[in-house]
């Protein structure tokens, strides 16, 4: 039975942690390049927030060696 996080994030959409995080950091460069320093350290940090949940998000999912598989 898959657990609470499997459910609601699931094991193979891990990476979509990722790309935001990269999407949002891209949103950051542009901000700060165009001299936007307020909304580009905004967009910065919401792009730690996705990378830090990606990363938790994936040590959560990660099944126990020897459980699961094909049998």
């Amino acid at each position: 039975m898959p657990g609470a996080s499997e459910r609601i994030v699931g094991r193979n959409f891990n990476w979509i942690w990722y790309v935001g995080a990269a999407v949002w950091f891209l949103d950051a460069a542009v901000a700060m390049r165009r001299g936007n320093l307020r909304s580009g350290l905004t967009c910065a940090g919401i792009s730690a927030v996705f990378l830090v949940a990606g990363v938790l998000l994936g040590k959560m999912t990660r099944r126990p060696p020897g459980r699961g598989g094909l049998r």
